[in-house]
């Protein structure tokens, strides 16, 4: 560590003034230019003269997360909160959003309940961290329930195969989206070919709720059913089969849309990106194998934007998101609220249980 001062020390002495600010410059030009691995390398090089200056240390990370070094890049940030390095408040946002990038969604909610507890928090971030503390909450319950399928159910395999597949059957005409859930569940991971046409039927009652219905459609797909099931959702029916379907996020239009978030968001806000893409995934997928109208991937790209940049409580106006994707602004509000509507009324059963 001594030998490590020294040296800094002697180097400072031969470069010339102004180094690290050129570096720094340097790094934030390669940066604008997309050029990660030189960013990087410029901000090391400052760091070996002036390790503890807040823009070198940032701009590493920036340079991390640019060529994908994610990983590394929460350690520094890390770092950067424990030191007391920067501006505390700004250098735990991009934690947060690291952190949710990684799907590290028990550590947010963890850091962010001591935060928040402590009720001090700037205005200017407090809404941000309370709507990704909800955000991270959701994505833990989301991931409890896929692991919480019924183990009774799935442990009783001394029971008649039939027996079983009439539970299943009695489950999905269940009024509670939770035992339906459940038993979806159950026909997904085993192997009951007979109940396939169970599956058939929950699928063709419209009055089931519309992401279990994509959910057993996708059941279906996965068990490469070759006959024709009949769907309608809303306008839109007609009859398909199964095994020809692709996944809903293999969908052409859904690749669309997400480039199109990609394009606008992935170098701009992360977090952003990724909590449009968790909303249009899931609006999407209620509408499976269907596409919303109109079949415009710009549009829906800037109303998932939209949303999103709403619930993390961001400053971005309805006609600056509609600009940046060449959209309508009124079409954007409109369909905004249609899927905030539809989330409202068909989601509303779903997400009860995971809250």
């Amino acid at each position: 560590m001594d030998g490590k001062k020294t040296n800094k020390k002697d180097t400072n002495v031969i470069l010339y003034p102004g180094l690290v600010k050129r570096l720094i410059e340097k790094g934030m030009d390669a940066l604008k230019a997309k050029d990660a691995t030189a960013a990087y390398n410029h901000f090391l090089t400052a760091e070996q003269y002036e390790p503890d200056h807040p823009q070198v240390r940032f701009g590493k990370v920036l340079s991390l997360v640019e060529l994908g070094r994610l990983e590394e890049a929460v350690t520094h940030t890390s770092a950067l909160l424990n030191e007391g390095i920067g501006e505390y408040y700004d250098n735990l946002q991009v934690h947060i959003s690291l952190l949710v990038q990684l799907g590290h969604y028990q550590e947010v909610v963890d850091m962010l309940e001591a935060v928040l507890s402590e009720n001090n928090v700037p205005a200017q971030f407090a809404e941000s961290f309370y709507q990704l503390l909800h955000f991270s909450r959701q994505m833990i319950d989301d991931s409890v329930l896929l692991a919480n399928i019924d183990d009774e159910t799935m442990n009783e395999s001394q029971d008649d195969e039939q027996s079983v597949i009439q539970e299943i059957s009695n489950d999905l005409k269940s009024g509670s989206i939770e035992i339906q859930w459940k038993a979806l569940q159950v026909l997904k991971d085993r192997p009951y070919n007979d109940a396939l046409e169970v599956l058939v039927t929950y699928i063709e009652d419209s009055q089931k709720d519309l992401l279990l219905r994509s959910f057993a459609l996708e059941i279906l797909h996965t068990k490469n059913y070759h006959a024709e099931v009949y769907i309608k959702k809303s306008t839109k029916e007609q009859k398909v089969i199964p095994s020809q379907l692709k996944a809903v996020n293999e969908q052409p239009f859904a690749v669309e849309v997400k480039e199109a978030l990609q394009d606008s968001l992935e170098h701009k806000d992360p977090l952003l990106k990724e909590m449009a893409e968790q909303i249009g995934g899931l609006h999407l997928f209620a509408w499976y194998p269907f596409i919303p109208t109109p079949e415009n991937a710009s549009l829906w790209a800037a109303v998932y934007h939209l949303l999103a940049s709403e619930r993390l409580g961001l400053d971005e106006s309805i006609s600056e998101i509609a600009d940046l994707y060449s959209t309508d602004d009124e079409a954007l509000e409109k369909r905004a609220r249609e899927v905030a509507k539809l989330e409202e009324k068909v989601f509303e059963a779903y997400t009860h249980f995971m809250q």
